[in-house]
């Protein structure tokens, strides 16, 4: 799995994850579940990942995306997808992704999504 880089920024309770680059099968240098992974080890489980910079995905990008959400489930937390280039927002749709992981037009609405003080909120 190839990303050009996975930055990380805080945004309240909420870590989202800017992803930048071609998400196919390469160099597992910069892999997502890995890093989604010690995320969630040191107790960060609402991740939001922003695609917006993610040109192109294939069906070994889309696994790497479905191991990160059910991983996160597993362990008590969420995840959702924001900003998603058309042309990728294409292949999501074609493989029901979107029926499966919530996917949102910006990252405010993401955040909200999965963060556990707004779900808390009246």
């Amino acid at each position: 799995m190839h990303w050009t880089d996975i930055g990380e920024r805080a945004v309240g309770d909420v870590v989202v994850l800017d992803v930048r680059g071609h998400m196919t099968l390469s160099d597992t240098e910069a892999s997502l579940f890995r890093y989604a992974s010690r995320l969630a080890d040191e107790g960060h489980r609402q991740i939001v990942l922003n695609l917006h910079h993610v040109a192109y995905i294939d069906s070994v990008g889309i696994g790497e995306i479905v191991r990160t959400f059910l991983h996160l489930g597993q362990r008590g937390g969420s995840m959702a997808v924001c900003s998603v280039s058309p042309r990728t927002r294409e292949v999501l749709l074609a493989t029901r992704l979107d029926t499966v992981i919530k996917m949102f037009d910006t990252e405010e609405q993401a955040v909200s999504a999965v963060s556990p003080a707004a779900r808390r909120s009246p």
